[in-house]
C-alpha cells in the first residue's frame, strides 16, 4: 500500500486535515530540536566539561519527576491545547533568555542542557497522545512512518542552522530562531485538535501520577515498552558520553564544535529520513511488528561489537550516528505502534511517565555506570564504556524473545 493510497483511504476531510496538521506539528518540533540540541551540548562543554555530564544527568531525575507530576495534574484542568501552549511559551522564554545571557551567566548552560531533553519529549508526548486516539493498528503501520518521515525533513532543515551558521553568528544567537517555530507549532496543534473530538477534553480516570504508575504495573505491554525505552536510552547515553569525550578533545573551540555537531546531525537526519519514509515501512510490512522488534537490538548489537574492536574517534562517531539514527526512526516508530491498541488513559497518563520521566531518568542510571567505570577502570578509559551498550543489547534481545512468547501480545500487535 503506497503512502498516497493510505492518505486517500482516510475517510472525510477532517481525517485528512488531522494527518496534515499532525505532520506539521512533528515538522516544527524536530526543526526546533535540531537547532537546539547541538547548541546546548556545545555550550555545556564550553562552560564545563564532559566530566560533568553524568552529574547533569543525575539532576534530570527530580526535574523529570516534577515535570511529569505537573503534566498529569494540569492536563485535566488545562486540556490538550492550553497544556501545549503553556509548555511552548515557557520553552520560548528559556531559549531567548539563555541565548541573550548565557555568556554573562555560565550556569544557564547547565540548566539549559538539562531542560532541552525534557521539553522535547513533553512536546512529542502531547502530539502522539492525540495521534494515537485517531489511529487504528492497520493504518498505523503506514501512517506512522509518514509522520516520522515529515518530522525527519524538519530535522534536516533545522540542523542547517548550527551546521552552517554557528561560526558566523555565534552558537547562542541561533536560539532566537526557535521562537517563530514555536508560534507555528502552536497554530498547527490548535488546528489539529479542531479535527478531533478531544479539543479540550483530557482523560478523566487515574487523575494522579500514581494512577499512571498503576497502569504500567497492570499492563505487560506498558512494562515491555518501559523496558525497551530504558535499554535504548541507557545505551544511547553511554555511547553519547563516549563520543563527547573524543569530540571535546578534537574540537576545543565552542562554535567549531557546534558546527561539526550540526553537520553530523544533518547527515544523521538524512539517514533517519530514509529509514522513516522507506525502510521502516518495508520492515513492518514484510516482517511484521514482532520480527521488527528483533531487528533493532540485533543491528545495534553488531554496531556495539564493532566499537569494542576499534574504539577510535571515527568508529565512535559512526557508532553514535547509527544508534541515534535508529533511535529516532525505526525504534520510535515500532515503539509508538505498541501504544495503538491501548486504552486512552494508558496513552496519556502511562505514556507521559514512560516517554518523559523514564526516557530522561534512564540517563541517571547511565551516569551511575559512567562514574562507576571511571572509578573502577581509570586506565581503560574511554574504551571501558563500550561494554555497557554491548551488554544492554544482549539483554534487549532476550527481553523481546520473552515478551513475544505470549500469544496474546502476538495476536494483538500483528492485527
Amino acid at each position: 500500500m503506497t503512502s498516497r493510497n493510505v492518505f486517500l483511504q482516510i475517510h472525510g476531510m477532517k481525517g485528512k486535515l488531522f494527518l496534515l496538521f499532525a505532520m506539521l506539528c512533528g515538522f516544527f518540533i524536530t526543526t526546533e530540536y535540531a537547532i537546539t540540541k547541538p547548541i546546548s551540548n556545545s555550550i555545556f562543554l564550553a562552560h564545563y566539561s564532559v566530566k560533568l555530564y553524568p552529574y547533569a544527568w543525575l539532576l534530570t531525575v527530580p526535574l523529570n519527576l516534577l515535570t511529569v507530576v505537573l503534566y498529569n495534574k494540569l492536563l485535566p484542568r488545562f486540556g490538550c491545547f492550553r497544556m501545549l501552549l503553556s509548555t511552548a511559551l515557557l520553552t520560548m522564554g528559556i531559549n531567548v533568555f539563555c541565548g541573550l545571557y548565557v555568556k554573562q551567566f555560565p550556569s544557564l548552560s547547565f540548566l539549559f542542557y538539562i531542560w532541552k531533553d525534557i521539553y522535547v519529549l513533553l512536546m512529542f508526548q502531547q502530539l502522539w497522545s492525540v495521534i494515537h486516539t485517531r489511529t487504528e493498528m492497520k493504518r498505523a503501520k503506514y501512517l506512522y512512518g509518514i509522520i516520522f518521515g515529515v518530522s525527519g525533513i524538519g530535522a534536516v532543515f533545522g540542523s542547517m542552522a548550527p551546521g552552517f551558521f554557528a561560526v558566523k553568528f555565534g552558537s547562542e544567537h541561533l536560539l532566537i530562531l526557535t521562537v517563530p517555530l514555536y508560534f507555528l507549532l502552536i497554530g498547527a496543534y490548535y488546528l489539529m485538535l479542531r479535527q478531533t473530538e478531544i479539543k479540550e477534553v483530557a482523560p478523566t480516570q487515574t487523575q494522579k501520577t500514581e494512577g499512571g504508575v498503576q497502569l504500567i504495573r497492570s499492563s505487560s505491554s506498558l512494562q515491555f515498552i518501559l523496558l525497551i525505552v530504558i535499554l535504548m536510552q541507557l545505551s544511547t547515553t553511554i555511547m553519547e558520553y563516549q563520543f563527547n569525550t573524543y569530540l571535546q578533545e578534537r574540537y576545543p573551540i565552542q562554535d567549531f564544535r557546534t558546527q561539526f555537531y550540526g553537520q553530523l546531525c544533518g547527515v544523521m537526519n538524512i539517514c533517519k529520513l530514509c529509514l522513516q519514509f522507506f525502510a521502516t515501512f518495508l520492515l513492518v510490512k514484510f516482517l511484521g511488528l514482532r520480527k521488527s522488534h528483533f531487528i533493532v537490538p540485533g543491528i545495534l548489537f553488531g554496531n556495539a561489537f564493532l566499537i569494542l574492536m576499534q574504539p577510535t574517534f571515527g568508529v565512535i562517531t559512526y557508532g553514535f550516528s547509527v544508534i541515534k539514527t535508529f533511535d529516532y526512526s525505526v525504534f520510535n516508530i515500532i515503539k509508538e505502534m505498541l501504544y495503538v491498541p491501548l486504552k486512552n488513559d494508558e496513552k496519556f497518563k502511562a505514556k507521559a511517565i514512560i516517554d518523559v520521566f523514564a526516557y530522561r531518568s534512564a540517563k541517571a542510571l547511565a551516569s551511575i555506570f559512567v562514574i562507576g567505570v571511571q572509578f573502577l577502570f581509570p586506565s581503560k578509559l574511554p574504551y571501558a564504556y563500550s561494554w555497557g551498550p554491548f551488554t544492554l543489547f544482549v539483554l534487549w534481545i532476550f527481553a523481546v524473545i520473552f515478551y513475544f512468547r505470549k500469544s496474546k501480545e502476538q495476536k494483538l500487535l500483528e492485527a
